[in-house]
């Protein structure tokens, strides 16, 4: 089985993961479009509860896979890779059948006594079976990744958002004169089948590998199933738990958001409109450079956990600035691209330039956002996933406070509650990287990682705002300016990294196949 390094696996996840936003973006032009901010804000506001039962599902069962399988495997304890993953994959399917059925028979109670929405009831319904489908594809995704083998999670991932895509479109087209809910519903339908599609296309390709995977596990294991479930479960657990404080939080905000909004006065069609914009345009924006993150996090937690097998703080040390370096990199580019043409991508993207208020106040603290996503994943590599719990329920209680404070501070409104989401990404990284910095002393190069990055951006600064309106005079095309002067101005970034050897030939040499 051929392994890929950290940056060449972040690579393969990341192309996928383009492919995947560029689909789903392209999807989500032509939803605003036909459902509108407040379609949008109904099947959003159902979406945290199902993530949050996802992750109840799974016991953060994945990431365990992914460190012991790794771990293991670096070990040369061929035998115990394959029972923990059947051990992991038997519980899966026994809580996600469990979970699958309550959530369904609590949709009604769900729609109308948490949501306060009784349109949300369908959706639900619609959207339940693709837990079963997500949990187990998780578990064959943290295997393979465990293994260092990333292409079947990025064609699996690609295949399920275009059966997504197609599903989504072709109810949409049935439902055109239907209410809303019912549309709404119709995209809910869309991510059922896509995710079903999706762990089909996982299981086909895990038993294609797994005769090769048996060639090295034919000795049977003499540790007990109980004593490797506890272990499972033991590093699980806290991811779960963090997973579902943030999970959680994100539910509240569904339910708190939209309601704290008509105690200021909006209406419920005003708020769930707000609330579609935030959740279905300015975060998905926003979580565009999660590309990166996901799939850096991804090949980072197997590859800090097999340096922490060896004890090889070096190479800790190594993995972990490679991985920050990148992120930063192309997260303050991305950062500084929303923050000075938020209306023009909110406009051209969704029709919607109002959404670009909000876009540009969660700009810039979200460089903290792509960060804290890489050092969760360090701290998990480490075995500290309770570390990753504690940071993120200081950050979220403290998002939840400013939100309640909504009603004391009117005139402030929406962009408060703006404010409380980028003071979570702010705290929370500020959290994890002291977390690190208390077990391996990263000692961060400030002028290469940092400095660097900050003076390429002062071109990006420079030379975006007056190339798009150079070009828009030229063009009077929105579409053109933008490309035009993202492509120019971003060419000047990187150009500026090289010559600086910020970006070397080694980092390029590492993606040749």
């Amino acid at each position: 089985m051929k392994q890929h390094s950290l940056i060449k696996g972040a690579f393969i996840l990341m192309l996928a993961g383009f492919f995947n936003r560029v689909l789903g973006f392209v999807l989500r032009m032509i939803l605003v479009r036909v459902i509108g901010d407040e379609g949008l804000g109904l099947f959003q506001m159902v979406f945290p509860v199902f993530i949050t039962c996802s992750i109840i599902t799974t016991m953060g069962l994945p990431v365990a896979i992914s460190k012991f399988t790794s771990q293991e495997m670096a070990n040369k304890n061929h035998q115990i890779v394959l029972k923990n993953f059947k051990l992991a994959i038997s519980l899966v399917i026994a809580s996600s059948l469990v979970v699958v059925f309550i959530f369904a028979n609590s949709a009604n109670f769900i729609a109308n006594n948490l949501l306060n929405d009784p349109r949300t009831y369908p959706i639900l319904l619609a959207v339940a079976p693709a837990l079963f489908f997500v949990s187990i594809s998780s578990i064959l995704r943290g295997f393979f990744q465990g293994l260092r083998i990333m292409t079947p999670t990025a064609l699996s991932q690609m295949i399920e958002q275009v059966t997504r895509m197609i599903v989504t479109l072709f109810v949409l087209y049935k439902l055109i004169e239907a209410p809303l809910k019912l549309q709404a519903t119709g995209v809910a339908m869309g991510v059922t089948i896509g995710e079903a599609v999706g762990f089909l296309t996982l299981l086909i390709i895990f038993f294609f590998y797994l005769p090769e995977i048996k060639k090295n596990c034919s000795e049977s294991s003499t540790k007990r199933s109980f004593i490797l479930i506890k272990k499972l479960l033991k590093f699980g657990v806290p991811i779960t738990l963090g997973r579902l404080v943030a999970s959680l939080m994100y539910s509240v905000e569904a339910i708190a958001i939209p309601g704290k909004l008509q105690q200021i006065g909006y209406s419920i069609s005003e708020a769930t409109s707000l609330y579609g914009q935030l959740s279905g345009m300015v975060l998905q924006l926003i979580y565009l450079p999660t590309i990166i993150t996901i799939a850096l996090m991804s090949n980072l937690i197997p590859a800090i956990s097999e340096s922490a097998a060896h004890n090889n703080q070096q190479a800790i040390r190594k993995k972990s600035l490679e991985a920050i370096r990148l992120t930063f990199y192309l997260g303050m580019l991305a950062v500084v691209i929303l923050f000075l043409v938020p209306h023009e991508i909110t406009d051209l993207i969704f029709n919607y330039p109002q959404a670009g208020d909000y876009l540009k106040l969660l700009a810039l603290p979200a460089i903290c956002m792509y960060l804290s996503q890489i050092f969760a994943g360090i701290i998990q590599g480490l075995g500290q996933p309770n570390l990753v719990v504690k940071n993120s329920i200081v950050g979220l209680a403290i998002e939840l406070a400013i939100i309640q404070s909504v009603t004391f501070f009117p005139q402030l409104g929406f962009n408060l509650i703006i404010l409380a989401i980028g003071i979570r990404y702010i705290i929370i990284s500020f959290l994890h990287y002291r977390s690190i910095n208390n077990q391996v002393k990263l000692q961060i190069p400030v002028v290469h990682l940092v400095l660097k990055p900050i003076l390429a951006s002062s071109l990006v600064i420079a030379i975006l705002p007056q190339v798009y309106k150079m070009i828009h005079y030229m063009s009077n095309s929105d579409l053109i300016s933008l490309a035009v002067s993202i492509t120019l101005s971003s060419s000047f970034y990187f150009a500026f990294l090289v010559l600086t050897n910020g970006i070397t030939k080694e980092d390029l040499e590492r993606l040749k196949p």
